[in-house]
């Protein structure tokens, strides 16, 4: 890795080597001195000794920024710790002696428990009346009544659950309340006979809020 600093450093002295000589001019005055006449000294014809250390100068001054700015580009350098060593907990012997009893009672506990045999019990489905015998009793309730069945409902719905019952079911086979109370004053349904509610209309037809069937009135 290519340090920085030391790019720093030679920048520095390639700068003062390179001042050197106008600091000497200077401080002399330009008087005839020993390093006025060793920066004056023609190293060879036409070339005095000063252009010479201010070449050199310029060429440490130059490595040192090459080396500050590959040092630059590599990234910081931090001295990396070495992993840290984890030793492994080491319990007591009364203590692992402990554990090992117990799951040696544990295990022996379980073996000497019975099997258990998981059985799935499959409740049967309701049964729904024979269509034809539903058609006579709807026959029969219209006849008895006024409604006559635009459109049959299928199924009866709790109004406690929500859950769907087949056709003639007077308690939810999901949560066993009453599908309806019957009421001796309201007309029943002739699907499922639920006393129907006027409330639940479409245009002038009555809808049965239990088996969800269209009615109209009898005309005459």
């Amino acid at each position: 890795m290519v340090n920085p600093r030391l790019g720093i450093i030679l920048g520095a002295v390639g700068v003062v080597v390179v001042l050197l000589p106008i600091l000497v001019l200077f401080i002399t005055g330009g008087y005839d001195s020993p390093i006025q006449r060793f920066y004056d000294s023609p190293l060879a014809p036409g070339l005095p000794m000063g252009v010479l250390v201010t070449a050199a100068g310029a060429a440490v001054t130059a490595v040192g920024l090459l080396i500050f700015i590959r040092g630059m580009r590599a990234g910081p350098t931090y001295p990396t710790a070495p992993p840290p060593i984890r030793r492994p907990l080491s319990r007591p012997r009364q203590e692992n002696r402990e554990l090992e009893q117990i799951e040696q009672e544990i295990s022996n506990l379980l073996d000497s428990q019975p099997a258990m045999e998981i059985r799935t019990v499959t409740q049967p489905p309701p049964k729904r009346a024979p269509a034809k015998q539903q058609a006579v009793a709807e026959q029969t309730a219209e006849k008895k009544g006024g409604m006559v069945v635009v459109t049959r409902g299928v199924d009866m719905v709790c109004q406690s659950c929500g859950a769907v019952n087949p056709l003639g079911s007077k308690v939810c086979s999901s949560c066993g309340a009453q599908l309806f109370q019957p009421d001796p004053k309201a007309q029943p349904c002739p699907v499922c006979g639920a006393p129907l509610d006027e409330t639940y209309k479409i245009g002038e037809n009555i809808v049965c809020k239990i088996c969800f069937s269209e009615l109209k009135p009898k005309a005459g």
